[in-house]
């Protein structure tokens, strides 16, 4: 499997993307109002204990205070606040073995140090533990522990007792230590190495704490790229790719620390080439991470909806399977979809409760293909998963470790709701065109104006030797006055291109921003429609039919069509969760916004037209 991991740096955020045979199998984004936080140290303050629930609440700064669970709170808590009372704390001052087994209680007020093992999500504040660590590329340093693992990746019994033995020599007294993976061949010089660089980044830590008042950061994690390509490049990975120069170099020096061999893999994208992800053929799935439907190849589709509790993915056979019979349509789709529905649900980094409704499946035999093709698609995946097989209404359970929000809640264009609108996608792939388009002219402006200033230079130096009667000729200095006009002509030219293209961009922002808010609804005759009304009349027909059936088809005007997905969870999911009827909504600019149709989603026959 050829593997790459391509990194784009834009002004407000920075896209890393992991590629797997030549598709998008991972995507992560960070910006300004969504940075990484895993990993990070707080001094924090408790703010409350709460038994019932066996948890505290931890102030650490941030809008919501942080959860700390009472299974979270390490075995050398009696330590850690032996650590932090002293005036100067120093790890090796502290006594582990009289400490061993002191569990103090939780006190409100009482200041501690902790770090974030999840990050916040929806109303909920960060997760975080007292179990403290410190990640480099081959060693994980665990302060104020006296223990040496290696990781169970890591099989060869006899490469596991070199690598425990090696670690076990470098580790400082009151420190201990977990050799990771990649550490798997490393010498005792590259250990030693990383060992001292995580040494380093736990001193500045100390040396913080006494002139600090809770709550602080106190040690501060690398960025999001940094720690992909620290906890993930290997030998598995053919490249990475670039399209910043200062993170080019960063992450070249990086990689010609830690694995020499492999510097040649780190590759700088060139700016004046088509934009990095549409080089490395990648901005397409990019794009449609954001999308609630997701085509698959054989005509058939998803939807993936978001509500408060979970994700729900439900799966339509559409306009496949000519020519087949209906079970072994039913098989092949659910088959074609789970491989996508495992793709998707690493691009988009959904996390939590997963519940699939595959298309219902009679034979025992078939629903077991369908439940090991996904177990065999999240195989790679380095989240913790768990799938439950498949129910007799054709529902698969997925559970999937969840650190940060999704991509899609994070990072939607519609205020963090998912559009069902595929127009919107491409808007934003032409704005993002755009606005690339006015950078490269900006960039060629400047390059002009630089060059004028550069002529205007020469000229006056030519001038004042022509003062001494000892320049050139008054030919040579005309020459150079007509090179002057033709580089002014040149900038005023790309000014007035970059005035365009500026006027272009903020053109398709309006058309944009005027296309997301939803436009006022009124029947063919002038009649405003409350669609309140609609809404409770298509929902009274799905109620009486419940019994009947399990998936409808509702044909509806494009504005009834956006109203029924705005809500989060949407009005399709509230019906599936309440009468457990699948509607599939579909767009007709035909109809009348008072108008609805039902169809049956398997014959197309109409059930109800009103």
């Amino acid at each position: 499997m050829s593997k790459e991991i391509v990194v784009n740096v834009e002004e407000s955020r920075t896209r890393i993307a992991i590629v797997e045979d030549g598709k998008l199998a991972e995507l992560y984004i960070e910006n300004a109002e969504n940075k990484r936080t895993i990993g990070n140290m707080y001094l924090g303050r408790i703010r409350k204990v709460m038994p019932s629930i066996q948890a505290a609440f931890v102030d650490i700064g941030q809008e919501q205070d942080a959860f700390l669970h009472f299974s979270d709170l390490s075995d050398n808590l009696g330590a850690l606040v032996e650590f932090l009372d002293a005036d100067e704390p120093r790890v090796e001052r502290v006594d582990l073995e009289k400490q061993e087994g002191n569990r103090p209680d939780l006190r409100r007020g009482q200041e501690i140090l902790v770090q974030v093992t999840k990050e916040p999500i929806s109303n909920k504040g960060s997760r975080i533990s007292t179990d403290l660590s410190l990640a480099g590329r081959f060693l994980v340093l665990v302060p104020l522990q006296r223990y040496v693992a290696v990781s169970r990746k890591i099989t060869e019994e006899k490469e596991r007792r070199r690598l425990k033995a090696l670690a076990s020599s470098l580790v400082p007294e009151g420190f201990g230590v977990i050799v990771r993976t990649v550490a798997e061949g490393r010498d005792a010089k590259s250990l030693d190495k990383d060992l001292k660089l995580l040494m380093e980044r736990w001193r500045r830590a100390e040396e913080k704490l006494p002139s600090v008042d809770a709550p602080a950061l106190v040690h501060e994690d690398v960025d999001m790229a940094s720690s992909i390509i620290r906890d993930q490049f290997s030998d598995d990975y053919d490249r990475i790719l670039v399209d910043h120069k200062p993170l080019f170099h960063s992450i070249r020096s990086y990689v010609r620390a830690v694995a020499p061999k492999m510097v040649d893999r780190v590759e700088l994208h060139d700016d004046n080439k088509d934009p990095v992800f549409e080089a490395a053929n990648i901005q397409r799935g990019a794009d449609r991470a954001f999308k609630d439907r997701v085509e698959l190849p054989s005509g058939g589709y998803l939807f993936i909806e978001r509500t408060e509790a979970m994700h729900v993915i439900d799966v339509n056979s559409g306009r496949s399977g000519r020519g087949k019979s209906q079970s072994q349509n039913s098989l092949d789709v659910n088959l074609e979809a789970a491989r996508v529905i495992v793709r998707q649900i690493r691009l988009r980094d959904l996390g939590g409760i997963i519940v699939v409704d595959f298309i219902d499946l009679r034979d025992e035999k078939d629903r077991k293909k369908v439940y090991d093709e996904i177990k065999k698609g999240f195989k790679d995946d380095r989240a913790v998963t768990k799938v439950l097989p498949m129910s007799d209404f054709g529902l698969v359970e997925i559970t999937r470790q969840r650190l940060r929000p999704s991509l899609t809640t994070a990072f939607s264009s519609a205020n963090g709701e998912s559009s069902s609108d595929d127009s919107r996608s491409d808007d934003d792939g032409d704005n993002r065109r755009v606005e690339r388009k006015l950078q490269r002219v900006e960039m060629q402006l400047e390059e002009s104006r630089q060059a004028v200033k550069q002529k205007e230079r020469e000229i006056e130096k030519l001038r004042q030797k022509a003062d001494d009667s000892s320049g050139p000729d008054e030919s040579e200095l005309q020459s150079l006055r007509d090179k002057l006009k033709h580089y002014q002509r040149e900038a005023r030219e790309a000014e007035k291109r970059a005035k365009q293209a500026e006027e272009k961009a903020r053109n398709a922002a309006k058309s944009s921003d005027a296309g997301s808010k939803p436009a006022p609804t009124s029947s063919g005759d002038g009649v405003a429609v409350d669609p309140e009304q609609v809404v409770h009349s298509i929902e009274k027909w799905v109620e009486s039919h419940r019994s009947d059936r399990r998936a409808v088809t509702l044909h509806v005007h494009p504005f009834t069509a956006a109203f029924l997905h705005r809500p989060v969870p949407s009005y399709q999911t509230k019906w599936f969760m309440k009468y457990y009827v699948r509607v599939h909504i579909e767009s007709d600019p035909t109809m009348s916004p008072l108008d609805y149709r039902f169809v049956d989603t398997r014959t197309g026959s109409v059930l109800e037209e009103a």
